[in-house]
Parts: C-alpha cells; sequence; structure tokens
C-alpha cells in the first residue's frame, strides 16, 4: 500500500471509530435519560466568541480539508507532510487508543456529559474511573485523538483546523472549571489539588 492510500485508510479508520463513539454515547443518553448534550437545560456556555469560532470557523475548515483529502485533491499536495510509514501508523494506533480511552471516559461520565457547557440542579461531581486522577479526561482524549488524525493525515491542511480546535478547547477550560467551582465550591477545590489537569499529578 503506497503512503497516500496508507494514510487515507487510517485517517478514515479513526475518525469513524470516533464519530461512532460520539455517536453512541449521544443516543445512548438520550434514550436512557431524554437529553441530548449541550441541548437540554443549559445555564451557561463557554461564551459566543469562542462557540461561533469552532462552528462557523473550525468546523468548515476542517470538513472541506477532509473532503479535499479523500477526494485526492491536487490542491492539498502543497500541504502534504513527507512522514515515514512507521510514524504515520505508529500515530493512528495512539489515536486509537485516544478512542479506547474515550469510550471509557463516556462510560464513566454517563449523563453529566454535554456538548456544551451546563450544569444541572442535581449535577454530580464524577471523581471515579479516570476522573480519579484527571480532571478533564475528555479533553486528554480529545487531544489525543485530534493530534493523531493530523500527524496521521501527513497533510498541514488537516492538522491546522485540529490545532485550532485544541486551542478553542484551552479557551473553555477555565470557564467550565469556574462553574465546577462555583456549584461545588470546597469539594471542587479539594478535587482539583488531588488531580492533574489533563495528566495524572507525578
Amino acid at each position: 500500500m503506497n503512503p497516500e492510500r496508507l494514510s487515507r485508510f487510517l485517517v478514515a479508520g479513526l475518525l469513524l471509530s470516533f464519530l461512532a463513539v460520539r455517536a453512541y454515547f449521544t443516543i445512548r443518553l438520550r434514550e436512557k435519560h431524554g437529553e441530548i448534550p449541550g441541548v437540554s437545560h443549559r445555564i451557561d456556555s463557554e461564551g459566543t466568541v469562542n462557540f461561533a469560532f469552532r462552528r462557523f470557523l473550525i468546523a468548515p475548515m476542517l470538513a472541506v480539508a477532509t473532503f479535499l483529502f479523500f477526494i485526492k485533491s491536487p490542491w492539498l499536495a502543497p500541504f502534504a507532510m513527507d512522514l515515514p510509514s512507521p510514524l504515520v501508523i505508529t500515530s493512528a494506533l495512539i489515536g486509537m487508543c485516544g478512542i479506547l480511552f474515550l469510550v471509557w471516559v463516556h462510560r464513566t461520565l454517563g449523563r453529566e456529559w454535554s456538548a456544551k457547557l451546563k450544569i444541572r440542579a442535581d449535577h454530580q461531581l464524577i471523581r471515579t474511573g479516570p476522573y480519579a486522577r484527571i480532571r478533564h479526561p475528555m479533553y486528554t482524549a480529545l487531544f489525543t485523538i485530534y493530534g493523531a488524525i493530523g500527524v496521521t493525515s501527513s497533510n498541514f491542511l488537516i492538522l491546522v483546523p485540529l490545532v485550532l480546535a485544541v486551542l478553542s478547547i484551552l479557551v473553555r477550560i477555565p470557564k467550565e472549571e469556574s462553574m465546577l467551582m462555583e456549584r461545588f465550591g470546597a469539594d471542587y477545590r479539594s478535587y482539583k489539588e488531588q488531580t492533574g489537569r489533563f495528566l495524572p499529578l507525578p
């Protein structure tokens, strides 16, 4: 298999697996609790600018770049990265590990997951599973998956919007932690002291 075909095959596997996981847990949450993540009972959000940045800039950029990538458009040629096949394969394997980690996170988080920032009246602070040592393991999983897709694609036009997506998440996190601090007070302060933001404390 030539490098370009290998790259497209692996990126397709990562994207389909990632979208399947998201779709499964979205449908499961709706069926089990009657909720659509990010839609119902929203008290607060990450802010209009960051939301618009992600929805109207990052998402279209990534959609167009991905389309061009899979139709083998010559427009992508100037953005290609000449990466060795072992690195591309390793990156894809790391991405699959990120997806498996994302499944664990989703299963642990349950109904507390939401695509938008929101706090329900009966919101629970999850401290089990990956949340026992990491405050934001879902973002850890997403960073891993985004990075893996970007490297596996071997193309800067795919990588750049994924890097922008990571920056958007980094902007969102302080507001999320502020909301949790307001909701849980001393419990969340204690939890922060015992956990790392994206990786376990040494």
